[in-house]
């Protein structure tokens, strides 16, 4: 009985990651707004545009930033972390950055030293 009250809670926590809004409340490329930025303009719509395909093919928040840091590592070299959520603090030395804004989900792309 404890078995399937676990399996069954594990199960809503893993759906609560997963974008469950309906057809007229997905997450759209067009809606993504740049809240920050120290990247160039040219990196900042790569970014804007990365998220954009991270969206259509990427599932839960773990890979949308998994999909974005291997992306920027592709086109800018290594060194690229990225962190999605929508409730987060952070503090953070970065080369440069863009910070992005989805509904109610946070991007943080970022270099660091």
């Amino acid at each position: 009985m404890i078995g399937l009250m676990r399996r069954k809670l594990s199960s809503k926590r893993r759906e609560s990651r997963r974008w469950r809004e309906p057809p007229e409340k997905a997450l759209r490329a067009e809606d993504i707004v740049v809240k920050s930025t120290t990247m160039t303009e040219q990196r900042t719509q790569q970014a804007v545009t990365c998220l954009g395909d991270a969206l259509a093919n990427c599932g839960i928040e773990n890979e949308i930033a998994s999909f974005m840091k291997r992306k920027f590592d592709e086109l800018h070299g290594s060194h690229w972390q990225c962190i999605v959520g929508r409730n987060f603090g952070s503090h953070l030395d970065t080369v440069e950055h863009v910070h992005l804004i989805l509904s109610k989900i946070s991007v943080l792309l970022f270099r660091c030293h």
